[in-house]
């Protein structure tokens, strides 16, 4: 029997668990069994949650394809949701997460049991490349190439939905430029706000993606759009996160909601 949490971040959803063995990863059973839209909890991933110790809380994230992300902006937050829903924070309190980026701090900043507000310390952005020309299928591509933790390809281009998918879809099967997948932002500038689209490794188009939208930030900070110091406004199709620089280091601030809590019997475990 494997019990979890359901939480969500602007409509990024995970199954939440406790971490017991970080060297085991979970069986992909397990992972079709929760993921799974139709059959099963529905969710765009697992993160499995160690226990809080003196130098944080340990969080790992797998994606419903099996594949394991270094970071997870939303996914974190729901983390901290987690914690405070438990009684362990409160608040105005802050705590590390140690993700498989490095760690990061976090402020439960407010809200109330079952909807939080957490503010996150995101890291640097790297600014990998600059604006590169290639394809993806038989569609010609402009990007920015942004490291937040995790690999990111920032298009200032907004096509059909069915186009991102396909573009996705190609930069994340054995593309040249992107060997080990990408996380792909499709953005426009729309009244002081950036509206981003993101379609996830190993996920596909999601309705939120927090690494994507401080990568999408630190492009357009990057390109001029938005000057250096004010914060930027990022709208995803699930809703609207604040991201901020504090000191060289991109802030996100957003919401983190609990689903509800459930069992899965059968159907294989953690191997």
């Amino acid at each position: 029997m494997f019990s979890f949490k359901k939480y969500h971040g602007l409509g990024n959803d995970f199954v939440l668990s406790a971490l017991e063995d970080e060297h085991v990863a979970p069986s992909a059973q397990l992972l079709q069994a929760l993921c799974s839209r139709h059959t099963g909890v529905g969710a765009d991933g697992l993160i499995l949650v160690g226990p809080l110790r003196d130098e944080g809380a340990r969080m790992i994230i797998y994606n419903r394809d099996g594949s394991r992300p270094q970071m997870c902006g939303n996914g974190v937050r729901c983390v901290v949701a987690m914690m405070a829903d438990a009684g362990v924070m409160r608040p105005g309190e802050s705590v590390i997460i140690l993700s498989d980026a490095g760690p990061r701090e976090c402020l439960l900043s407010a809200g109330s049991p079952g909807k939080w507000e957490v503010a996150v310390d995101m890291g640097a952005a790297r600014i990998e490349q600059e604006l590169v020309t290639t394809r993806a299928g038989d569609i010609e591509l402009t990007w920015l190439s942004v490291n937040m933790g995790n690999p990111h390809a920032v298009v200032f281009a907004r096509p059909e939905l069915e186009h991102i998918d396909r573009i996705g879809a190609a930069l994340n099967t054995s593309h040249e430029a992107f060997p080990e997948g990408v996380n792909a932002e499709f953005v426009v500038w729309d009244e002081q706000v950036l509206d981003v689209v993101v379609y996830e490794r190993g996920v596909g188009r999601t309705q939120a993606c927090g690494t994507g939208a401080c990568a999408a930030a630190a492009a357009a900070w990057h390109q001029g759009m938005i000057p250096a110091g004010e914060p930027a406004r990022v709208r995803l199709p699930g809703g609207e996160l604040k991201i901020e620089r504090r000191a060289g280091r991109i802030w996100m601030t957003g919401p983190a909601e609990y689903v509800f809590t459930g069992e899965k019997i059968g159907q294989g475990g953690l191997r």
